[in-house]
């Protein structure tokens, strides 16, 4: 008697090839043929990873076996990468990944309410910028159960993707989205009310340590991660997620808008106010004298005596920041003013420029006036640079540009900025006006009206409470001002110059000396 739905066996016999031909490249798959379940109510995190999640890639594409140390360390920072990415922090500082995760959470369904897709991770920070070579979602998948099951839930789609808020709907939505695995923390049942969710710039940065003298084999961001809860291991862990944040200041030969390069320090935001000071204790930031053949049974912490590891809370560091700038400026006045009496007579090699005792002359004949006036002969644009601190470090160039040109507005002028030079991640920039009228109205604005930015995208501002850091701006003259537009293009520049001028003498586009530049374009001299 026949049976419905007969199992038929399928040929594992290879077809016969002629000889010389090129064996295939597709690797064979094995089908297992004990059945498994396909129920959707399964919510088990400890299942099997698919075929081809065993092993991990190197540079030549040959797998290796996870047993191989250099293999576990690469599993061990794609763990840690995926718990900063999905951090408190990260979640309140990443609009978009907050706005999605909150409508996910909020999901009737508790099989799908919270999964965000592991694709989707992958091309955001920190995993972008983290990798020369392209990850692949079983590799992630591999090391998150491997190495993070206790804090992370992965799990494969078998069905439609659980929410179109990450995926879109219908012909809207993105193929590179869709991938085939989603993964939430294990407590995602308290993000919605999670403590650290209702903490303000101030209180992260409390939270926050610079340390200095990472071990080599640890520069990066994944390894300053581990590092870092190598250190705290005796610490109990309130949370899942014990480092929150990891920040790598850029280095002053870094070029504008290059992701920073770890060179030993860095800014490491934890959990709690009680694991900073455990690490402050530690490692404080004078170094003492310590055996560095003790045998502490971890080679990172032996690293770290070897290399002289130190840590220090960031709002000393920003106090030494500001020591240090002011003291270099000193230096270079000094220096300036030592080779002004050494060579009394020296002539001036850029005639285009005006000295400084031009420059005070001028000030003292016009003290109206902020600056000298700004010509055709000149280089750059005099009084057109503001520096600006106290900025959200997580703010973009539009949102800058809509917050400062408000004060324009409402002293019933164009808008005079040009450009906002920032990085992000840093709490200040420059700004590139139109002409100095312009930069006395932003100037004397935000000296009536102080105000601080609530979080990355608030254009508004508001009034700073006690122990909040306001807006803070400068006029950049004299060497400064001189140094930053010496790195900007000669173009970028001429164009500054032809705008003030036009900003100071509304007619000079008629007038006698205009400049070449004005009048029209001229024949190439070859």
């Amino acid at each position: 008697m026949s049976t419905p739905f007969a199992f038929v066996p399928r040929q594992l016999s290879r077809p016969t090839k002629p000889q010389g031909a090129e064996p295939s490249k597709r690797p064979t798959r094995h089908v297992s043929p004990t059945p498994t379940s396909d129920s959707d109510d399964s919510d088990d995190d400890d299942s099997k990873a698919p075929d081809g999640v065993g092993t991990l890639k190197d540079s030549k594409g040959k797998g290796r076996a996870v047993n191989d140390p250099q293999t576990q360390d690469v599993g061990r920072d794609i763990a840690a990468l995926a718990l900063l990415a999905l951090s408190d922090h990260k979640i309140w500082s990443d609009a978009d990944l907050r706005r999605k995760l909150d409508e996910c959470l909020q999901c009737t369904d508790a099989s799908t309410a919270g999964f965000v897709p592991i694709n989707y991770l992958m091309r955001r920070p920190p995993f972008r910028g983290s990798w020369t070579a392209e990850l692949s979602e079983t590799e992630v998948v591999k090391a998150l159960r491997t190495y993070a099951s206790e804090m992370l839930q992965v799990r494969m789609l078998v069905s439609a993707p659980s929410s179109s808020v990450w995926y879109g709907t219908g012909k809207t939505s993105r193929k590179k989205d869709v991938g085939g695995y989603e993964v939430r923390r294990k407590d995602w049942e308290t993000l919605l009310d999670h403590p650290l969710r209702k903490l303000r710039t101030a209180q992260w940065e409390e939270r926050t340590v610079y340390m200095e003298c990472v071990p080599t084999q640890c520069r990066s961001i994944a390894g300053i991660a581990r590092f870092t809860q190598l250190l705290l291991l005796p610490v109990p862990l309130p949370c899942s997620i014990l480092v929150q944040n990891v920040t790598l200041p850029p280095h002053h030969q870094d070029i504008p808008g290059d992701i920073p390069k770890c060179r030993g320090y860095a800014l490491v935001t934890l959990s709690t106010t009680e694991q900073r000071d455990t690490l402050l204790d530690k490692w404080p930031w004078t170094r003492r004298l310590v055996n560095v053949d003790d045998d502490s049974g971890i080679s990172e912490i032996r690293e770290a005596r070897k290399f002289g590891f130190r840590t220090i809370s960031k709002t000393r560091w920003d106090q030494l920041n500001e020591e240090y700038v002011a003291y270099r400026q000193k230096l270079v006045d000094e220096a300036v003013e030592s080779n002004r009496r050494a060579f009394p007579h020296r002539p001036d090699m850029s005639a285009h420029m005006p000295s400084e005792d031009e420059k005070s002359l001028a000030l003292e004949s016009c003290p109206d006036a902020a600056v000298l006036e700004t010509t055709y002969a000149s280089s750059y644009p005099y009084g057109c640079l503001v520096f600006v601190r106290h900025v959200q470090p997580e703010t973009n160039k539009t949102t800058l540009k809509a917050l400062f040109s408000k004060s324009f507005a409402r002293a019933g002028q164009t808008s005079g900025l040009d450009y906002v030079d920032f990085n992000k991640g840093m709490d200040s920039c420059h700004l590139r006006l139109a002409s100095p009228r312009h930069s006395t109205t932003l100037m004397d604005h935000f000296i009536q009206h102080p105000i601080v930015q609530s979080n990355g995208l608030d254009d508004t501002g508001r009034t700073p409470e006690k122990d909040e850091k306001e807006i803070k701006m400068e006029v950049i003259q004299g060497k400064k001002e001189e140094l930053y537009w010496e790195k900007i293009p000669e173009k970028v520049r001429r164009q500054a110059v032809e705008k003030a001028i036009q900003a100071q003498s509304p007619d000079a586009s008629t007038s006698s000396n205009v400049a070449p530049s004005v009048r029209g374009p001229t024949k190439r001299k070859r």
